[in-house]
């Protein structure tokens, strides 16, 4: 079993990259506009996947799974620069999928829990979906079309993804930062999520692929948080005093709408894995005791 990893520049990709090469499996990760060695240069809006990787990563024996992390992102911009995110997130990761079936490949596609419109929360795999802004409603097409079309397909539904190392990019992290600028953390009121650690998805990925489970299944911790108490907690964490302050959702007045109360029910995945999700009580100390590193080596 080896693994292709596409967008492993960004965050949840560069973890499930160093996390499978960490098991000793063969893999290659891409990248479109970063610069980062020993990443394939891969453009979703412009390139073809096996004439970046090389067919003879895919025909040697042994089976392939591609993890598919590339994706316009930002909800925002979904909606402002509709023609171009459409193409990449559908499109194009559509166009992946078939260029790498004829090789018998395993696909893992990350989904979101956007996919519902947040007015109840705790969702599992059964409830339909209810996309409220563009994003969510390009991930529903590709869930759609992975269910009519591959049906040994993996659709992974994740929550908000976290880290417990000070330099990466990710929710935590920029908190810190806020926190030793002296300034407040300012929060979505009523917003609740289930924040998940990203080595626990890394791993998911791999169980997943042992396993070959197919279908959708919401890879999720089963704890959740209001978001401003998720704040206080990681103040409390870190040794900072609570400067957190809540506004309503229409206060952001983001372009695109926002789903309030997303968290996944997890259990499903966790029945078929075994898999144990970190508590953010453990992600928080790991976090702190990084940071302490961080410091001691500047």
């Amino acid at each position: 079993m080896r693994f292709l990893v596409i967008g492993a520049s960004g965050f949840v990709g560069r973890n499930v990259l160093a996390h499978v090469c960490g098991l000793g499996f063969e893999a290659a990760g891409t990248q479109s506009k970063s610069h980062q060695p020993g990443l394939v240069k891969f453009d979703l809006l412009r390139d073809r996947i096996v004439d970046c990787v090389g067919k003879s990563f895919f025909e040697r024996e042994g089976q392939v799974c591609v993890i598919i992390c590339a994706v316009v992102s930002n909800m925002d911009q979904c909606l402002v620069d509709r023609e171009t995110s459409h193409w990449i997130n559908v499109e194009q990761t559509i166009q992946l999928i078939e260029d790498v079936r004829p090789f018998n490949a395993k696909i893992l596609f990350l989904s979101t829990c956007f996919v519902f419109d947040g007015t109840l929360g705790y969702y599992n795999e059964e409830h339909p979906v209810t996309p409220v802004n563009e994003y969510a409603r390009h991930k529903v097409e590709v869930e759609q079309y992975l269910q009519a079309n591959v049906p040994g397909a993996f659709i992974a539904r994740l929550e908000k993804i976290v880290n417990d190392d000070p330099g990466d990019r990710q929710f935590f992290s920029q908190w810190y930062k806020l926190l030793q600028a002296g300034q407040p953390i300012v929060c979505i009121e009523g917003s609740l999520l289930s924040p998940t650690y990203v080595k626990d998805v890394a791993q998911a990925f791999v169980l997943a692929c042992q396993q070959n489970l197919a279908g959708v299944y919401h890879v999720s911790n089963s704890e959740f948080f209001y978001r401003d108490e998720l704040a206080r907690q990681f103040c409390y964490a870190v040794g900072k005093s609570p400067n957190v302050v809540s506004r309503s959702l229409e206060s952001f007045a983001f372009p695109d709408k926002r789903a309030l109360k997303c968290y996944l029910d997890g259990s499903k995945f966790i029945r078929a894995t075994g898999l144990r999700f970190t508590p953010m009580s453990q992600v928080f100390r790991a976090f702190v005791q990084n940071t302490r590193g961080l410091n001691a080596s500047t």
